[in-house]
């Protein structure tokens, strides 16, 4: 969350004309709903499965797009087996503090933020960064690895220049 993905994404799309497909935003049109109510409604199990299935989809019936996945899509084994063999998957990363400053800054619309935030109403600015940085290093340290082996290469996003991004993307 807050790794570029989406400024990436669409520098991407407009450099190559080739159209940018966000899983996220790719689910909640099928499923009628934003990502919250999902979550909320019929909960992480069926989301995943709903996100598995989507991936696939999109995998085995697009050719010449560009994908954006959400940080926990290949955290499933069979999805990140998907990416490993059929795509060509960067991984776009930058420091915890980073990350924490812009999920700060970007927290409307991210639920996520928002129930990590929910019992720290009255903490400092500073003190909700410290809470962000600590559960984004967590997320880092876990996933890292797992990203690592579906992608070609890693990123470092952490000044947000759109052209370093993407002169680092294999050319088309």
């Amino acid at each position: 969350m807050t790794s570029g993905k989406t400024l990436a994404g669409q520098a991407l799309s407009e450099k190559t004309g080739l159209p940018l497909i966000d899983l996220d935003r790719y689910i909640e049109q099928k499923e009628g709903l934003d990502m919250e109510a999902i979550f909320s409604q019929k909960g992480e199990p069926h989301f995943r499965a709903v996100e598995e299935q989507s991936l696939r989809e999109i995998i085995e019936n697009k050719d010449g797009i560009i994908l954006s996945l959400g940080g926990g899509t290949p955290m499933n084994p069979r999805c990140a087996c998907l990416l490993k063999e059929k795509t060509r998957c960067y991984f776009l990363c930058c420091s915890p503090n980073v990350l924490a400053t812009r999920m700060l800054l970007l927290q409307d619309g991210r639920p996520l933020v928002k129930n990590l935030l929910a019992g720290h109403k009255g903490s400092t600015p500073k003190e909700k960064l410290r809470i962000l940085e600590l559960w984004a290093a967590e997320m880092l340290k876990d996933r890292e690895q797992i990203y690592m082996q579906c992608s070609v290469k890693k990123i470092d996003t952490s000044d947000w220049d759109v052209e370093k991004i993407l002169a680092q993307i294999e050319p088309f």
